[in-house]
């Protein structure tokens, strides 16, 4: 099976003196959980799904997050929250990936909560894919236990993904932070016409020139 390559990082935020690394947990592929969790049944329904391309082609290439510490928060009116943990991919071929809810996973927090999902092109645009929850049936305090899946990330390809992590620099952290406030100055712009320009002024080029430069071994 051939592959594709992609790059990934927090996005870590500048602090004068501490570094939330500890916080980002690397992204698992569901498919070998899967596997690993079902090793010892002997169900044929359950062998039947690891032979089933629908699933195995999707679950693959669909990765997990976790809650790296138990969480809770104090609801004040609000409807959306947004945790303090977003994540950066990019992939030097043409790649979308769409972020949801950990629909597969068994988890308590999303009784009352859901992933705001999106999607985009991950080497035609350099943005974090920020972890905001819609709440439902809530009252005063939500709770998220550690180690709770939070998102999965499905990577629209047949092709295996690989990733690779690197480390945010003070270029890459800047031009991700633009992308991301586009729409304050640039308004009603869509996906594509984006795209264009972001592949136009070879920002996909600096961005991984330097991604390339900032590799963890």
């Amino acid at each position: 099976m051939s592959t594709k390559i992609v790059y990934w990082a927090p996005m870590l935020q500048p602090q004068k003196d501490d570094n939330w690394n500890l916080l980002f947990i690397e992204p698992e592929r569901l498919l070998n959980k899967f596997i690993n969790d079902t090793s010892n049944l002997e169900d044929d329904r359950i062998k039947k799904m690891k032979r089933c391309p629908a699933f195995t082609n999707l679950s693959r290439n669909t990765f997990y997050v976790e809650n790296p510490i138990e969480t809770e928060f104090n609801i004040d009116n609000g409807v959306n929250i947004e945790l303090g943990l977003s994540y950066l991919f990019f992939c030097e071929e043409d790649m979308e990936l769409l972020m949801t809810s950990p629909y597969f996973s068994e988890t308590k927090h999303t009784k009352h909560a859901m992933i705001v999902p999106g999607r985009f092109n991950i080497s035609k645009w350099f943005r974090p894919f920020n972890l905001e929850m819609m709440l439902i049936n809530t009252e005063n305090k939500f709770k998220i236990k550690e180690n709770e899946h939070l998102a999965y990330f499905t990577f629209l390809t047949d092709e295996k993904v690989i990733l690779k992590r690197f480390q945010l620099n003070e270029t890459l952290r800047k031009i991700a932070t633009t992308l991301s406030n586009v729409s304050h100055w640039w308004q009603n712009v869509p996906l594509l016409k984006r795209y264009d320009r972001f592949l136009k002024t070879k920002t996909n080029r600096l961005v991984i020139t330097e991604i390339k430069k900032q590799l963890v071994a």
